[in-house]
């Protein structure tokens, strides 16, 4: 009799696992799905940064006569802004207070994490970048 009870309790618990097994495993379809359609935004975002970026010095060097060289040595000018040449633009460290509560944020934040106002001093086209 222990042993048949003992035996309907091991199955329950086998059960229980398969069911806990099936969940993670479409927990985890699921995230993969998840970076998946991350991974293809964030491409496309690429790409579009890309296609305005070329547009941009195309207009530029066809309108000022700027050569390819002169773009380089921006580029590594503005590389160098940070301190290392590591072909990225560190993000800003500067802190500002906020407008509306007074407390103090990044400056390159887009909003007050403590309020949530805009911030005032992220007014340039390039502050989040």
């Amino acid at each position: 009799m222990i042993d048949i009870i003992r035996d309907l309790f091991q199955e329950s618990q086998v059960r229980k696992q398969r069911l806990d097994n099936l969940d993670v495993d479409q927990k985890s379809r699921n995230r993969t799905s998840d970076l998946k359609n991350e991974l293809r935004e964030l491409e496309q975002k690429h790409e579009q940064l890309k296609l305005v970026t070329l547009a941009f010095w195309s207009l530029l060097r066809d309108h000022t006569g700027l050569m390819e060289s002169d773009l380089k040595k921006y580029v590594d000018n503005i590389d160098l802004m940070d301190g290392k040449k590591d072909g990225k633009k560190a993000l800003s460290k500067e802190k500002s207070n906020c407008s509306s509560c007074k407390r103090i944020i990044l400056s390159s934040a887009l909003v007050c994490v403590y309020c949530g106002t805009q911030n005032a001093t992220n007014t340039g086209p390039f502050d989040r970048a």
